[in-house]
């Protein structure tokens, strides 16, 4: 696998001095630790069915990378990046992160995105927990040494989170944890889940709560596989069956698990903005690249103008999805975004930014998919599985729809 250079778009979409050194080291230090890597199964590295078992589970050498991989650069401080300093961590501001992680997907969706963590990495959620407990999970986390999963969904229960069944009694000196949670990305491999429940039957938001379970507990069970089309592997079923847990577990307070499960959802929004942008990036270079080669009628295909015309499309789509996040970004920062009262504004931003994305996204994909054709639909092009990717990301942490609808709520609080 070639070294990859910085690419023409890097130059007009520039990054900010400040960091742009930051990126270039991530840059060396991919080509450096993880490309060896990733060689390594660049076989099975072209079709994700190749890494699956007959259950739909990542295969364990696949498994094995990526862990490989999450050390490596927890080590180097890559996933801690985000992580204030005062807890040991980078203290990395969103618009910053935003760059890096930019970087990172402009490789498209092979194993080099596991330098920066995901869902399954250290949120704000686990800035709430217990001092004594940070070390246990949030250390280990930065150090890429375990992964972690957020179980809120339920086969009930997606966008309504006050509606979730799970749920957590009081006993004793601890809770006891019952419940069924589905499409858990990072569940089946995960060393404790992040559980939102509800405390009091009937009580809605005022008695929700979240809780650090480990996956050794007694009761803890990874269920079926969520075999979705982006066959990621890595999103299951979990059951909990009279999980007994300590009080010192809880994250925060009884009533606070709506807050701290919106912040661990806004989070994964304000996180779209570079992953979409740099897939984008890699979306239009392919098309660039091929347009330029692919000759009919005579001539290039990017020099016909229907092509000429969605080459054109894909730029301005990607400028104004990647404008967007830096603008959206650098309003969030304004405010204590790891705090669990943002507001409106804030929560508006994380919307705009989330929904801005995820649509571009899907029509650079699917564009970049056209222009290339048959070889569009093709494994070894990666465009299929962007195409696929940026379908998914419509859904999972809040809906368009849901976007769409926060984003009008926010805006009737104006006072115009």
């Amino acid at each position: 696998m070639a070294e990859r250079s910085p690419g023409a778009l890097c130059l007009d979409l520039p990054v900010p001095g400040h960091i742009r050194q930051q990126v270039v080291q991530l840059r060396e230090f991919v080509e450096r630790e993880i490309r060896p890597i990733e060689e390594r199964y660049t076989s099975k590295l072209l079709d994700e069915r190749d890494q699956l078992d007959a259950s739909g589970k990542l295969i364990p050498e696949i498994q094995v990378a990526k862990e490989e991989i999450r050390r490596a650069a927890g080590a180097a401080g890559y996933h801690a990046l985000q992580v204030p300093a005062e807890l040991g961590g980078g203290g990395m501001s969103p618009s910053d992160l935003m760059y890096m992680q930019e970087e990172v997907y402009r490789d498209g969706l092979r194993l080099t995105k596991e330098v920066l963590p995901w869902t399954e990495g250290p949120s704000p959620l686990l800035y709430h927990l217990a001092p004594d407990l940070r070390e246990r999970y949030l250390g280990r986390l930065m150090r890429g040494e375990v992964s972690a999963c957020f179980a809120a969904t339920e086969p009930n229960v997606g966008s309504d989170l006050t509606a979730l069944e799970t749920s957590a009694k009081r006993d004793g000196d601890g809770w006891v944890l019952t419940g069924h949670k589905a499409f858990i990305t990072g569940a089946p491999f995960a060393q404790f889940a992040l559980v939102v429940a509800q405390t009091s039957v009937g009580s809605g938001r005022e008695g929700l709560a979240v809780f650090v379970v480990d996956a050794d507990t007694r009761g803890y069970r990874v269920g079926r596989m969520a075999t979705t089309m982006i066959e990621d592997g890595n999103t299951s079923e979990l059951h909990l069956d009279h999980c007994r847990v300590p009080d010192s577990h809880r994250i925060g307070e009884v009533g606070q698990g709506l807050a701290l499960a919106m912040l661990w959802i806004n989070w994964a929004r304000m996180r779209r903005g570079g992953m979409c942008s740099g897939l984008g990036q890699f979306c239009l270079e392919a098309s660039l690249r091929y347009s330029s080669q692919r000759r009919a009628f005579g001539r290039p295909l990017r020099d016909l103008p229907a092509v000429g015309a969605m080459l054109s499309d894909m730029y301005v789509d990607l400028y104004r999805m990647r404008s967007t996040s830096i603008q959206c970004l650098g309003q969030i920062e304004q405010f204590q975004y790891s705090s669990l009262a943002l507001p409106p504004a804030a929560i508006r931003a994380t919307s705009v930014m989330k929904l801005a994305n995820d649509e571009a996204l899907f029509k650079i994909a699917d564009t970049a998919i056209q222009i290339h054709g048959a070889r569009g639909l093709t494994k070894s092009a990666q465009l299929e599985k962007i195409f696929r990717v940026a379908r998914n990301l419509r859904i999972p942490a809040g809906t368009t729809e849901i976007q769409g609808w926060t984003i009008a709520k926010t805006l009737r609080a104006l006072e115009i």
